[in-house]
């Protein structure tokens, strides 16, 4: 994608805020730890995701109780997204803006700006991999220890 993407807050209480959806996505919601924190009750923990896939911008309901909307229409699972869309969450509405360069953004999460900023590059597949190594693990161990019980035995 030639231009930045970005969530920016037009209505609700980040309205005016922007933040930049990077390859790692932004997650939405009422929990502390999201990237982009919405303190009310009307939005869920885990409410959506933005992201990047293929060079465009998607949004993406996360199991919200209330959903998501763009443009007015409600967003089952996901959805692609251009500049100037609507989206909507409760009483929270963002806009979808592209821009030429980098900008000095909001903090994702204030609470935790001291801290390093969220890797860009993190897979969706590695727990999975990490998962399937785990268990590769396990049944070499498992046959390891086959094979020195059946060798005592002899």
């Amino acid at each position: 994608m030639d231009r930045i993407p970005f969530l920016v807050g037009v209505e609700g209480i980040l309205a005016g805020r922007r933040f930049q959806v990077t390859v790692a996505g932004l997650r939405l919601g009422r929990d502390p730890e999201n990237e982009v924190h919405i303190d009310d009750s009307g939005v869920s923990r885990q409410h959506a995701r933005v992201l990047l896939h293929n060079g465009a911008v998607w949004v993406q309901d996360a199991g919200s109780r209330n959903g998501i909307f763009v443009n007015g229409n409600r967003v089952p699972d996901h959805k692609q997204v251009k500049e100037g869309d609507r989206i909507v969450l409760g009483a929270h509405t963002f806009t979808v803006e592209l821009t030429g360069t980098v900008e000095k953004t909001e903090p994702l999460n204030p609470a935790k700006s001291e801290q390093p900023p969220v890797q860009a590059a993190r897979s969706p597949a590695l727990p999975v991999a990490v998962v399937g190594a785990g268990i590769l693990l396990l049944v070499a161990c498992a046959g390891l220890g086959s094979a020195v019980w059946w060798a005592l035995g002899q």
